[in-house]
């Protein structure tokens, strides 16, 4: 098989395993750390990935190409390994990520020593329709 197309399924299933664990998170499924071994022949394993790292499991089972899937705290994260191919998929939780975009939101104090208030900006009006005339 050219390498091209080796190259080009490891990223495809790649893409498609990470989008399938990140479904999984969505869903509520447990927290899990699991490997995806695929043999010279193209057959298929999962095992338990807890404490293996992806060169160990590919010489340990002879696999051809790896994959590590790991959700914990509603983290997806994917390493996958195919000869000298690698490569690494990530997502942070939807609290992680609302975090981020929040920390740099502005915080207005009320006068009265309050507690914070966020007021979000107010889009400003752009344009001003013609009053509509009737014939």
């Amino acid at each position: 098989m050219p390498d091209k197309l080796i190259v080009g399924a490891f990223w495809e299933d790649a893409q498609s395993i990470f989008e399938t664990a990140s479904d999984a998170r969505r869903s509520g499924s447990p927290d899990c750390d699991l490997a995806i071994l695929i043999g010279p022949l193209g057959d298929i394993h999962m095992l338990d990935a807890a404490g293996w790292a992806l060169p160990g499991l590919l010489a340990q089972h002879g696999a051809r190409t790896v994959y590590r899937v790991t959700r914990e705290r509603g983290k997806v994260r994917l390493e996958g390994r195919s000869g000298s191919e690698t490569c690494l998929l990530q997502a942070d939780s939807p609290a992680t990520t609302a975090r981020h975009l929040l920390a740099h939101a502005p915080v207005f104090h009320n006068p009265a020593g309050a507690s914070p208030v966020w007021n979000p900006p107010r889009p400003a009006l752009l344009a001003e329709a013609p009053p509509l005339v009737e014939s």
